[in-house]
């Protein structure tokens, strides 16, 4: 079997920038386990939507310093909210990200709260589409906040809504919209189960495509799509390097 083709990240970009849309490839599934570099990998994919409205939804139960932005800078990923109104970005209440229509839809301990909230902007984003939705931990989404059929009805709504979105996976027997992964990037992960795991979202059977999928090290990807003219599944080389235009005004 020949080696994967390794492809550097701004290639691999620059490929995302040219396919990446509600008509041809709408959604991404990412998936590794914690540390993989999936976070990092997102916020270089939303460098890609600078003038998208961009929701990213964080259900951990405490608030995640990752997303936030830089000293001077703090929206920089989407400003922080614990509910969306409907014609969020739209609607003159300024948001983050680089044209102030970036959300950030924060988790809570109190978890059947944050369901009903998290449910209630998966509600407004399948009646107004246009977005560019994150899931981070769509199997917490899922699973633990039971909202699994919301996910499925909201990516299926891709093409006629204009809903784009990126799902990330630590694992993925409960990842609502496996199946509509038209981008795929497989991470680092631990043990045969999981490797054999990131093999079948690609498609591939056998122990020796499991082992490439073992072998893949922290920030480091196996990316596929399903586009005409796609050169197949490659190594991505070089880590991301996430970069957003300042926020003018916050």
């Amino acid at each position: 079997m020949n080696p994967l083709p390794a492809v550097p990240m701004e290639r691999v970009l620059w490929r995302v920038d040219h396919i990446w849309g509600p008509e041809m490839a709408p959604h991404h599934l990412l998936y590794g386990m914690s540390g993989s570099g999936k976070t990092t990998l997102i916020k270089s994919l939303l460098g890609l939507c600078p003038d998208d409205r961009v929701l990213i939804v964080d259900p951990k139960p405490a608030a995640d310093p990752i997303w936030d932005g830089p000293a001077g800078e703090p929206y920089r990923w989407g400003k922080p909210v614990t509910a969306i109104t409907p014609m969020f970005g739209y609607d003159g209440e300024a948001g983050g990200g680089p044209r102030g229509m970036w959300y950030r839809l924060t988790g809570g301990p109190d978890r059947p709260d944050t369901a009903r909230r998290l449910g209630a902007a998966l509600d407004i984003v399948g009646a107004e589409g246009n977005v560019v939705l994150v899931l981070d931990d769509v199997r917490e989404i899922c699973r633990q906040l039971g909202l699994a059929a919301a996910v499925d009805s909201v990516m299926n709504l891709g093409r006629s809504a204009g809903v784009c979105g990126v799902l990330s996976a630590t694992e993925t027997s409960y990842v609502a919209g496996r199946s509509q992964g038209g981008m795929v990037w497989i991470g680092h992960t631990t043990g045969l189960s999981a490797a054999r795991s990131g093999a079948e979202l690609l498609g591939w059977r056998g122990r020796e495509r499991q082992d490439t999928c073992a072998a893949l090290a922290p920030h480091q990807w196996i990316f596929s799509e399903d586009q005409p003219d796609n050169a197949g599944p490659c190594i991505v080389t070089g880590e991301p390097r996430p970069q957003i235009p300042a926020r003018l005004n916050g």
